[in-house]
């Protein structure tokens, strides 16, 4: 299958917050995929980074191969 969505070592901080810390993942293309965690895991900032709401402070995402990290 395709690799539709790579993220690799996305972090983020807020302040002296670490909010995300190298994270990697990849998504297959027609296969459906729940990113699921407790309160404050970080689930939505991290949505939040691979969609460019949030600027990462390291890390790339790539959809299809393309650099969409900016």
């Amino acid at each position: 299958m395709i690799e539709a969505l790579v993220v690799k070592g996305i972090r983020k901080t807020f302040g002296g917050l670490v909010a995300i810390d190298d994270v990697s993942l990849s998504l297959k293309q027609d296969l459906m995929t729940i990113l699921i965690g407790p309160n404050g895991s970080g689930k939505t900032t991290l949505i939040n980074c691979i969609t460019g709401f949030y600027q990462s402070d390291q890390g790339k995402v790539l959809l299809y191969g393309k650099d969409i990290t900016d």
